[in-house]
Formats: C-alpha cells, sequence, structure tokens
C-alpha cells in the first residue's frame, strides 16, 4: 500500500471516528439500503428471477429483511417526540 493510499485510509477511518453516532432509525435505514444494494447485485448476476430452490430461498430472505426492516423503520418514525 503506497503512502497516499495509508493517507486516504486513515481520512476514511478518521471521518468514521469523528463522525455523529447513528440511532437505531439510521441503523435500520442502512440496513434497508444493504439489502437493496444485495438484492441489486442478485438480479445483475441474473439471480433473482432463477427458480432454483435455493436462490429462491435467498431471494425470499432478502425480501422478508427488507420487510422487516421498514415495518420498523416505520414504528420507530411513529414514536411520540420522535424527530427524523
Amino acid at each position: 500500500m503506497t503512502t497516499a493510499e495509508q493517507v486516504a485510509l486513515a481520512r476514511r477511518r478518521l471521518t468514521l471516528a469523528l463522525s455523529k453516532p447513528e440511532g437505531a432509525y439510521e441503523h435500520i435505514g442502512n440496513a434497508i439500503q444493504l439489502l437493496l444494494s444485495v438484492e441489486q447485485a442478485f438480479d445483475h448476476l441474473g439471480l433473482m428471477d432463477n427458480a432454483d430452490g435455493d436462490v429462491a430461498a435467498v431471494r425470499e430472505g432478502i425480501r422478508a429483511a427488507e420487510a422487516r426492516c421498514f415495518r420498523a423503520l416505520f414504528e420507530l418514525g411513529a414514536e411520540p417526540g420522535r424527530t427524523k
């Protein structure tokens, strides 16, 4: 790793360390983004429409996790005193 790459890595880590900590609402939002990106990657690879049992189970697991995250996000947003 070059010196410039090490400096860039250190700056990214420092930025993460100094950034405001995320709450549950932000964590769930980030989880949804990750699940959507995984689903998109599967689609890009041509695996989402594959009828194979294992791939179908993974697809359904991803979609179930997305649904649960959206539900949790909705419920967190509905809490009294919650500011977004």
